[in-house]
């Protein structure tokens, strides 16, 4: 069986590898289309991939004026993407939107969506034409894997949509029948917003998400403590961990909570780590206060879970994986986006709703003993990771097969 795997990077990639990986170990042949920042993670892991560019003409007058002029918004050096690659992502974009609709209507559409515009279903559906997968396998990002999901379901080639974890800004599109003949999905409340919004019971299956089957890795706890020992935090200092994302619609929020972190540490005496999304964020260009400690992108995160003695995020799914370490979660609810993900309560999660109760908030968790008991408990009643990779594994090879766009 031929499978063309097609994500993001992010916490995409991440749940796309383990299923490669397994699935290549059983003798199918596997083909990853690496988008945008996923080709360095696949690089990093030895993952034979290919990318957008490898399949564009790059001497198209259209490619090189609409990818130019978009790169001029979008590029960033130092994300591990070349102009050039750029230039063919963003130029195929513009261009499957422009045969569409004509020039004028998609710059009008671009300038009211951004990138959310595009879904370049002839693009893809020219590349799988080309490739003749047997099983074409996305996660639940916008743009190209939409398209991939929708062009595999035009031309009958069965497919699988893994959605990382909530699913509530994709909800109006994963609800069609033609973005996956079949869902995967990570928690129970999902599959009944799915089926809610119109998708068949029987089309979505509950299998946990690659990304966090690592977390059973019995090393990580000495991992963690070994990160700390390293970078100089002694055992018995308080570690905060911050979990960046990105604000598209306001980028200074992530520096702004991230700066106003630092002086609640420093107040208290205690340390901050800061991980910076890779997607959105030079590191190279990015100035931390003194004092900061930085989570590098090559560093696996779990060993930072698991040196911290508390998180922090607004909207990250690195959020779920901190509740999976059963480590104690602060979530302020003071993004554009708060209402795309589901962190409260019942997750074992203390949410807040605004910066200025982020110190109690952390003084919370880390001091009143009753509140921590109780969140302590709710985390330790989450669905366990460690089998998802298998379960969407044979989730590909005896459901997936056999469906069609019949």
């Amino acid at each position: 069986m031929k499978i063309l795997f097609c994500s993001y990077g992010g916490g995409h990639v991440t749940a796309i590898l383990p299923v490669l990986k397994v699935m290549k170990e059983r003798g199918h042949e596997c083909l990853y289309l690496a988008l945008t920042t996923a080709g360095s993670v696949a690089e990093r892991a030895e993952t034979p991939h290919v990318k957008v560019i490898d399949y564009v003409d790059m001497a198209d007058p259209h490619i090189q004026l609409w990818g130019n002029r978009l790169a001029q918004r979008h590029h960033t050096d130092g994300k591990g993407i070349t102009r050039d690659q750029s230039i063919a992502y963003l130029g195929t974009l513009f261009c499957d939107l422009a045969q569409e609709i004509g020039e004028d209507a998609a710059w009008e559409r671009y300038e009211r969506d951004g990138l959310n515009a595009f879904c370049p279903v002839r693009f893809m559906r020219d590349v799988l034409q080309k490739e003749q997968p047997d099983v074409v396998v996305a996660t639940n990002s916008p743009r190209m894997e939409k398209a991939a999901l929708r062009a595999a379901y035009q031309l009958g080639i069965p497919s699988l949509c893994m959605v990382d974890l909530f699913g509530l800004l994709e909800e109006s599109w994963l609800s069609r029948p033609d973005n996956g003949h079949v869902v995967s999905v990570a928690r129970p409340d999902v599959a009944n917003r799915l089926v809610a919004a119109g998708r068949k019971r029987e089309d979505i299956f509950l299998t946990g998400s690659p990304i966090f089957d690592q977390l059973v890795d019995p090393s990580l706890p000495v991992a963690g403590r070994k990160w700390r020992e390293e970078r100089g935090v002694a055992p018995d200092d308080v570690l905060i961990f911050w979990a960046e994302q990105p604000e598209p619609s306001n980028p200074e929020l992530p520096r702004c909570v991230r700066n106003h972190l630092a002086d609640v540490c420093q107040k208290n005496g205690w340390k901050l780590v800061v991980r910076l999304h890779p997607s959105s964020t030079d590191a190279s260009k990015e100035v931390l206060p003194d004092g900061v400690l930085q989570s590098h992108a090559h560093e696996p995160l779990a060993h930072v879970i698991h040196a911290c003695d508390v998180g922090v995020t607004l909207t990250s799914t690195v959020g779920w994986e901190l509740l999976l370490s059963s480590k104690p979660l602060l979530v302020m609810t003071i993004s554009c986006y708060s209402n795309v993900v589901t962190y409260g309560q019942d997750d074992g999660a203390l949410a807040v709703p605004s910066l200025d109760d982020a110190e109690q908030g952390l003084k919370t968790l880390l001091f009143d003993p009753e509140e921590s008991a109780r969140l302590a408990a709710l985390r330790d009643a989450l669905p366990k990771p460690g089998l998802a990779t298998e379960n969407v594994c044979r989730l590909i090879e005896k459901e997936v097969l056999a469906r069609t766009a019949k």
